[in-house]
């Protein structure tokens, strides 16, 4: 009678069960193998290695037994939990020690030799076979398993086991195998030989699982491919068994049985780190749990309501080294973990449980069981090592039914980092705040220049280019190859050795690519036939410089299926990358298998300690040297060192980046939205930037283009480039480099063997202003509205934006350039509905400001030593004087004379003055004028230093010709203190600021002389606003409120308002800023000092403060600072209460002296004024953006108009030459003619061919064609034409020879005409050349003649493009002087002649002359 083997019956349980549990479901689970020997997978562990006596661990170390175990008796424990009946084939391990007898290892499962070998200990016999009496706890006979689940009418099985490769392969995954055929649909025969049904999707659930932690990369994955296996086609053969009567076909001895259900394999324990997580309980549960919600899945019960939390704890920067430790590289595995690592577990900032890590090499660690929420929170701590790293306590949440994984690193106390950490492609050493600009403007240093004779008649491969110098590998015709070092003239400095470079393959090539490691060195691959079956080997090759010269030799050679790409024969190594240093690195190379159909695939290699640790293969879809050409190029990307760029000249290069798994598809990152062969990559201001060899529609180099690809390559933004653009021309091989220098730009161009090279070195670039709007204004001109406003910039995008009681109802798109734009909109095609009214404003994006610079200056006032400069800007856009900006020239010094010549300047936005004598206000004189500040009504607060006109003065920009009048009412002393009924009301002062927010209204002013509560050098504030929203203009009492100030020895203060206190500056020359010359101050309202540039804080970053100017930003969150050396000292202000803790970002040197104030415009350009004249400067930022709200009181309302029923083009097609502009606007016919609304969207089909504005002006960018479709706003009308871009047409053509149309020459020699054509960028240069007497004068060739005899004519060149012609006047003469002519026919050259109707003419002249009363035919 048969034994069955520990049923655990739902009915036993005494756990409540829900509706929707396994109640019923019989489970039987078998944890593979049993025993500690040979047979159980014995697996050397670092804490665990083999022993000497049995050549195996002991039972703590690794076997299938043991880890096999655990993860069965987690998942029964939670079946069991869920209601199911579940049968276990073994609940034990052992026997220990497991030691040889005899020369064997005894087998604990049954006798062999089929007769009892030690009848002392009571073996069982039993269907057919003795069993040793405790076969329970070990390995089980796999019939008996198989007849004991054909006995209990098994649902679900499983049957759990770990893989196997080499040992140390780094093979990874999980593998599920089911009894029968992979094609296992409809096979599930009556006498159950085959496929069982729910098998594949059993074990598709658990794959799935499975490859959950993998994909997180706690567990590494060699492939995260699902694989599920019927075993007959994995190991290809069967074997039966025949059990009461039925008979089962398959190769597993386990599978053997009529039950539904898998076998895993869920990792390989010859991969060593996984060996290593195993040896963790907690961690072989969680393998459980993967099979108990696959289960759990499959039968549609409740899922778990708790989560889980696993991860692992490891070296942020030591990785493994031993030989019991081969990792995947580039993985998580790499790193050492953190033995004795104790986690914490935090919720809501509470502690809920700890983790000890423990000390077996994996640094796992499992939080179970814990309530679903958003707010958990990990630290860890272990011996020798520092505190986890704040960013690292980032929140985790945790759902139910669902692992939370997390891998944190932790730095060991003893880690210094490395010196030098090299990148494939560094930063260059740049300003911080530098950007990428919208153009670089060029100069062509020079163009094809030829290259080194040593590469004629050579093709070349590949052009690098490195530390100006290039490096130059081509073949010759027998494809021997050259490698050199070449400089940017094309002479080659060095030829490289390539003696030791070798092939095979017939169709291969000894030195087919080059490349550079991170650090620089050069290395190199042949193209080699490999196959399936290694027999070649793919050759690797590097070069060293040395102080003999250039050294290099073989560095690798591999040979695997990988270097194939799993093809049965493929050339490997056409092109390759290398990502990384020599000691640490990737290569990818293509391999093209040699069947019909080129496919192309990507062999991987990592490199770690200079040699070749692993390979891997990636299978792109579509890329075939049919589709992409041979001539496809390999480069790392400059966006991320694990990602390559595939371009070719036939098919658009993309991106991809490497899946860690082999035979996956690498994961496309972007496609390239056009063709280039052959681009660089280089970084610019941070961002990831390609040049590349720009070409025609026909494929013709065009010179070269740069383009931004920061956002992905499908996203390439293109540069534009002056001056970068050349004839077109045929190269077989083109490549395109950059080289940066701080700001500057430089570019060659390869084509085939020529250099040209282009650059901003010494070109003037533009200046980006941040951009805004003036003079907004709106008029209805019969149910059309139309907007004016005046820019300052052009505007790459810009909006009208409507708003309906504070909120955007809608926008529409205008197209703004610099200087008076309108705009018409009928009335009806406002948003909102009929009758609605709305306030807008202007949005406006103008390009990037990449660099610091000078908008405008004005040094007409700047006429002494002693003159000074201060400012204020108007930004408020509710004012008539909007924008303008007013200077106070305090004309020379405080004398008699100099405060008579003071006044104020009225500036519009660009800095043009608007009056032509200063304003004063009806004053007769200032004193010692300074600094002034506004109030949002467009009021001036002038203030002034001079102890007898001491005070603040206010003049009303609105009418600058009205009185200016005081603030301080009350009598003026002597010392400058104004009292007012014996209340001192203010003083002298050397700077005042006006602060808003909302109604509250505070004017600060610095204090100089002590009188009543007025400190002396300290602050005052006067709080001006009032609650109905008026302004104080007139001052009669005691301050609100006074503040002693400190450090104030220079006693020229200059203040700045805040929401928390005040800042204060003093004039401090470079290195005085001090203690008790204090450069900045912060005070908060209660007069505490917040603080100081003297403070250890600050004291070395600002140095001085060249005449006291600074700014603070509206929302309190920049300072720019003018130091003490002509820089600005750019800060980050972040407030802990009332302090400011400022950041300093980065420092521009802007070379102008003293500036004394400093004040935003509306969108933030820097008003400056001191010494120096008065400048307005743009600060870099990379999003320009203003919006600019007209006054409240322009609204607009929606009214109905005359409805729009077709709109057409009248063209189907036109014509616009490269970089010229075309006007569409006129083609656009609405029906009916009367329609009120004509406006129109416009967009090009390919911008890279053409743009078109809001306004209809399409632009030529590059020769080709290109859709533009106009819509029309009412009704979504649409049409369409085709627009051609056309080569650049002559213009004209001008002869250069001779002197005012006329050339002389001599007889039998060849004379060259030198011409231009017009433009000179033209397309077609082609002439014809005549002469109107070839006897006289001959055209021998294109623009070179040839004198026969004495006479004149007429050479005529004219244009093969538009037939344009200029002619030129040939004089003949074989010698024959001015004297000879007038001895032999009487006409004297020098002398006066005249022609037919009187006037006087020279020589030159051709025609009858007049002379003394004779005539002369002049030819």
């Amino acid at each position: 009678m048969k034994k069955i083997f520990m049923i655990l019956a739902a009915a036993l349980l005494t756990v409540s069960m829900s509706a929707a549990d396994l109640t019923g479901k019989r489970i039987y689970v078998n944890p593979g193998h049993g025993s500690f020997g040979p047979n159980d997978r014995p697996m050397a562990t670092i804490p665990y290695p083999n022993l000497p006596t049995t050549g195996m661990p002991d039972t703590l170390g690794f076997y299938e037994s043991n880890t096999n175990l655990w993860k069965c008796m987690y998942l029964g424990e939670k079946l069991e939990a869920m209601g199911a009946t579940v049968l276990y084939s073994r609940t034990q391990c052992g026997p220990w020690p497991y030691e040889m007898k005899n020369g064997d290892y005894p087998d604990y499962t049954y006798n062999k030799g089929g007769s009892i070998a030690d009848p002392t200990i009571g073996w069982q016999y039993s269907d057919g076979y003795y069993a040793h009496p405790d076969f329970e706890k070990y390995n089980r006979n796999l019939s008996e398993i198989c007849r004991e689940v054909e006995a209990n009418n098994i649902d679900y099985f499983i049957s759990v086991h770990s893989n196997a490769n080499a040992e140390g392969s780094t093979a990874n995954f999980p593998l599920m195998l089911y009894r029968g055929p992979d094609a296992y649909s409809g096979a599930n025969s009556t006498d159950g030989a085959e496929y069982v049904v729910g098998s594949y999707e059993k074990a598709k659930l658990a794959n799935e699982e499975k490859l959950k932690i993998m994909k997180a990369g706690i567990d590494v994955a060699s492939s995260t491919n699902l694989n599920i296996r019927g075993d007959w086609n994995f190991y290809g053969s069967t074997s039966t068994l025949t059990i009461n009567g039925k008979t089962y076909k398959g190769y597993l001895g386990v599978m053997k049985h009529g039950a539904s259900g898998f076998l895993s394999e869920g990792y390989f324990h010859t991969y060593q780190p996984a060996r290593h997580r195993a040896l963790n309980q907690d961690y072989c549960h969680m393998e459980g749990l993967d099979y108990y919600r696959a289960i759990i899945s499959y039968y549609g019960a409740d899922k778990e309501t708790k989560g889980y939390i696993v991860g692992t704890v490891k070296d942020a920067h030591n990785k493994m080294n031993h030989s019991l430790f081969t990792y995947a590289p580039k993985t998580n595995d790499q790193w050492v973990p953190c033995n004795g690592a104790e986690v914490i577990l935090k919720k809501a900032g509470v502690e809920v449980a700890r983790y000890n890590v423990d000390t077996m090499y994996n640094g796992i660690f499992v939080f179970k069981d814990l309530e679903p929420g958003n707010d958990y929170t990990l630290d860890a701590t272990c011996p020798g090592y520092l505190p986890l790293d704040q960013e690292q306590k980032v929140a985790l949440t945790v759902k139910a039914n669902e692992t939370t994984y997390s891998m944190l690193y932790l730095t060991d106390t003893a880690y210094v980092p490395p010196v030098v950490v090299y990148t494939n492609y560094p930063n260059p050493e740049q300003p911080a705040y530098l950007g990428v600009p919208s153009v670089f403007e060029m100069e062509q240093v020079y163009v094809d220049k030829d290259m080194d004779a040593l590469f004629a008649g050579k093709t070349i491969r590949r052009v690098l280019y490195r530390d100006g110098l290039m490096y130059v590998l081509a073949v010759d015709a027998d494809k021997n190859p050259t490698l050199a070092v070449v400089n940017e003239y094309g002479v080659v400095e060095a030829e490289l050795p390539t003696d030791f470079c070798t092939v095979v393959g017939a169709e291969g090539l000894k030195l087919s690519d080059i490349a550079f490691t991170a650090e620089g060195v050069l290395v190199g691959c042949n193209k080699e036939a490999v196959s399936f079956t290694p027999s070649n080997k793919w050759n690797l090759y590097k070069w060293e410089k040395t102080a003999e010269g250039w050294t290099g030799a073989l560095w690798q050679a591999h040979a695997n299926n990988e270097t194939a790409g799993n093809y049965n024969n493929a050339y490997v190594g056409n092109t390759f990358a290398f990502s990384g240093t020599l000691a640490e690195g990737t290569i990818a190379a293509t391999t093209v298998t040699t069947g019909s159909s080129k496919a192309v695939r990507y062999a991987i290699y990592s490199i770690y300690d200079g040699v070749v640790a692993g390979a891997l293969r990636n299978q792109p879809v579509g890329v075939t040297e049919l589709t992409h050409g041979t001539d496809m190029k390999l480069v790392v990307s400059p966006r991320d060192s694990m990602s390559f760029i595939l371009t070719s000249s036939l098919t658009a290069g993309n991106e991809w980046q490497i899946v860690n798994t082999t035979k996956s598809e690498p994961k496309v990152m972007g496609t390239l939205p056009f063709i280039t062969n052959t681009p660089n990559y280089f970084k610019y201001a941070g961002k990831a930037m390609m040049v590349a060899p720009a070409v025609d529609a026909e494929g013709k180099n065009i010179g070269v283009a740069v383009y931004d690809i920061t956002a992905g390559v499908d996203k390439a933004q293109l540069i534009k480039t002056t001056n970068t653009t050349l004839e077109a021309s045929e190269a077989v091989y083109t490549a395109a480099f950059a080289q940066v220098k701080e700001a500057d730009l430089t570019l060659y161009l390869v084509a085939d063997n020529t250099v040209s090279k282009f650059s901003t070195t010494g070109v003037a670039q533009p200046v980006v202003p941040a951009i805004s709007a003036y003079d907004l204004n709106v008029v209805n001109n019969g149910g059309v509205y139309t907007f004016s406003y005046t820019a300052n910039s052009d505007a790459k995008a810009a909006a009208l934006v409507f708003y309906k009681d504070g909120v955007e109802a809608g926008r529409v798109v205008v197209d703004v350039k610099k200087g008076a734009n309108t705009y018409e909109l009928a009335a009806d095609m406002l948003p909102g509905a009929e009758g609605d009214v709305f306030t807008w404003a202007l949005d406006l994006t103008g390009e990037a400001i990449a660099n610091f610079g000078i908008i405008a200056s004005d040094l007409s006032l700047d006429e002494s030593s002693t003159s000074r400069l201060f400012n204020a800007v108007n930004t408020n856009p509710e004012t008539e004087t909007f924008g303008k900006i007013y200077v106070m020239h305090r004309a020379g010094s405080s004398s008699s004379t100099a405060g008579q010549n003071s006044g104020i300047w009225e500036y519009d936005h660009n800095l043009a003055k608007q009056n032509t004598t200063v304003y004063k206000g009806g004053l007769t004189r200032f004193g010692n004028p300074t600094r002034m500040s506004m109030d949002r009504e467009g009021y001036l607060y002038i203030a002034d230093w001079a102890d007898g006109y001491s005070g603040i003065y206010l003049a009303n920009t609105a009418d600058m010709t009205q009185p200016f009048t005081q603030f301080f009412a009350g009598t003026r002393q002597s010392s400058g203190a104004i009292s007012n009924n014996g209340v001192y009301t203010g003083s002298s002062t050397p700077g005042c600021y006006v602060y808003h927010n909302g109604n509250e209204v505070k004017l600060f002013v610095y204090n100089e002389d002590a009188a009543g509560t007025l400190p002396a050098n300290g602050m005052v504030v006067y709080n001006i606003g009032q609650e109905d929203g008026t302004i104080l203009r007139t001052w009669e009492t005691a301050p609100s409120a006074v503040y002693p100030l400190t450090g104030q020895g220079n006693t020229e203060g200059n203040p700045w308002g805040t929401s928390h206190g005040f800042f204060v500056s003093q004039v401090r020359t470079e290195g005085q800023n001090s203690a008790g010359y204090t450069s900045l101050k912060f005070y908060d309202y209660e007069g505490q000092e917040q603080m100081s540039s003297a403070s250890d804080l600050y004291k070395d970053i600002i140095t001085g403060s060249d005449a006291g100017g600074y700014v603070v930003s509206a929302d309190e969150s920049t300072l720019v600072f003018n130091g003490g050396s002509k820089e600005f000292l750019v800060f980050d202000i972040a407030w802990e209460g009332n302090k400011p803790v400022l950041t300093h970002k980065y420092t521009i040197n802007h070379g102008i002296a003293s500036i004394r104030q400093m004040n935003w415009d509306y969108a933030g350009n820097i008003v400056c004024s001191g010494d120096n004249g008065v400048q307005i400067v743009t600060m870099p930022k990379e999003v320009n953006n203003t919006v600019v709200p007209a006054k409240k009181a322009l609204t607009v309302a929606k009214v109905q108009g005359v409805a729009v029923t077709g709109m057409e083009l009248s063209a189907e097609e036109a014509s616009v030459e490269l970089d010229a502009t075309l006007d569409l606007s006129s083609l656009v016919v609405f029906t009916p003619a009367d329609a009120t609304n004509k406006m129109v969207t416009w967009k090009s089909e390919d911008e890279t061919v053409a743009t078109v504005s809001a306004a209809g002006v399409v632009t030529g960018l590059k020769l080709g064609t290109t859709k533009i479709s106009a819509t029309s706003m009412e009704g979504n009308y649409s049409d369409t034409l085709v627009l051609t871009v056309a080569p650049i047409s002559v213009k004209g053509v001008k002869i250069l020879s001779g002197e005012n149309g006329v050339m002389t020459i001599g007889t039998s020699a060849n004379y060259a005409i030198a011409y231009e054509i017009i433009p000179a960028n033209a397309a077609n240069k082609n002439t014809t050349w005549e002469s109107s007497d070839p006897e006289t004068v001959q055209v021998q060739n294109t623009a070179l003649i040839i004198g026969h005899k004495n006479g004149t004519a007429i050479v005529t060149v004219t244009t093969e493009d538009g037939g344009h012609t200029d002619m030129l006047t040939v004089i003949v003469s074989d010698g024959t002087s001015v004297e000879d002519i007038k001895n032999q026919t009487g006409l004297d050259l020098n002398a006066p002649m005249y022609d037919v109707v009187g006037r006087q003419v020279d020589a030159t002249y051709r025609g009858v002359i007049i002379q003394n009363g004779n005539k002369y035919l002049l030819r």
